[in-house]
């Protein structure tokens, strides 16, 4: 049997309090600024998971690094968008599938967009990508809102 000290105690008590605070903060914050902070770090993530696979295939196959990025980035965005932004109830399947489906539409504007920029105007991958990125980022907000997360909300 372990018995917890007055400080363990009080130190859990705070690390509960900071935690409070935060999800209190986070929740007063308006949806649209909730969404631009996890779209950031959800872009981030898409990015670092974009040039990490660039890396390992090399830059002549940026198609199927944007491919991968999205594919594996897919998951972390749906949840973020669920509980951190949008808030919704159950309907996990289907809000999954509509996110999805945004994403598809948007990992084809994105694609064609770095076609644009790399493959016409030939601007270096890397570059070419944060543009598409930010491109991407305003559209799929307005679908997700609009679109996929339009239920009832928690």
């Amino acid at each position: 049997m372990r018995i917890i000290t007055k400080m363990e105690n009080n130190s859990s008590a705070k690390t509960v309090n900071l935690f409070n605070s935060a999800k209190i903060f986070w929740f007063n914050m308006p949806q649209q600024i909730r969404f631009v902070f996890a779209g950031g770090y959800n872009t981030v993530i898409g990015y670092l998971l974009f040039a990490a696979a660039l890396f390992v295939l090399g830059q002549e196959h940026y198609q199927a690094a944007l491919f991968i990025s999205y594919i594996l980035s897919s998951f972390n965005s749906y949840l973020s968008q669920k509980f951190l932004v949008f808030q919704t109830k159950g309907n996990y399947v289907k809000e999954y599938i509509k996110a999805s489906t945004v994403w598809f539409l948007g990992y084809l504007f994105n694609a064609f967009i770095l076609f644009l920029l790399t493959g016409k105007l030939q601007i270096y991958p890397y570059a070419a990508q944060a543009i598409g990125l930010i491109c991407t980022t305003v559209l799929t907000y307005i679908m997700l809102k609009y679109y996929s997360f339009k239920s009832k909300q928690i």
